[in-house]
């Protein structure tokens, strides 16, 4: 090894060992969701009876999270509740650290009676983006029924403070995303 090399290796080890380390910073953010059944009918033909999400890595329980205090979605399900054409199945809000560069852990949406099942996922990438990977199962206790899943998967740009419609003609999702 010349000796230009071994003073280059040198100064970049001294380098590395003085110079404060780069850390991603971490905010906090409060994720608001509803999920509700939709039941106008529809012409669509539905004939997924399986789940076909892709779970990615680091999933983490919902419960891993602290809940949040205040939540603002409240008269939002009020309404829902209040309307014969939808059925609220799912409202949570918790409090979530998101990293601002790269792709958070997703965090496992799961309905009480097992027909709900996903996840969502935080990206800081060009902007703060939301997926959206849900699936509601149909599961009737007919023995002759086909048991359908309906999946609504979506990734949306989202800006803070709005409330977000995602679509699907059996149930939907609103989202909204608060900076604490």
């Amino acid at each position: 090894m010349t000796m230009i090399k071994i003073v280059f290796y040198g100064l970049a080890a001294m380098l590395g060992l003085f110079s404060p380390p780069v850390l991603a910073e971490t905010k906090a953010y409060q994720i608001e969701l509803i999920v509700f059944l939709q039941t106008q009918p529809n012409t669509e033909v539905f004939d997924q009876v399986s789940s076909e999400i892709e779970w990615p890595s680091g999933l983490t329980e919902l419960s891993a999270y602290n809940k949040a205090e205040n939540t603002t979605l409240d008269d939002s399900y009020a309404a829902l509740a209040r309307d014969s054409a939808y059925r609220p199945i799912l409202q949570v809000a918790w409090v979530q650290p998101v990293e601002e560069k790269g792709i958070n852990s997703p965090v496992h949406i799961q309905g009480a009676d097992g027909k709900l099942n996903g996840y969502l996922r935080i990206q800081h990438d060009q902007g703060l983006q939301m997926v959206v990977d849900l699936e509601f199962s149909s599961k009737s206790g007919d023995r002759g029924s086909k048991n359908l899943v309906y999946r609504l998967n979506e990734k949306r740009s989202v800006k803070l403070n709005e409330v977000y419609y995602l679509d699907h003609p059996k149930f939907g999702v609103i989202v909204k995303m608060s900076s604490l």
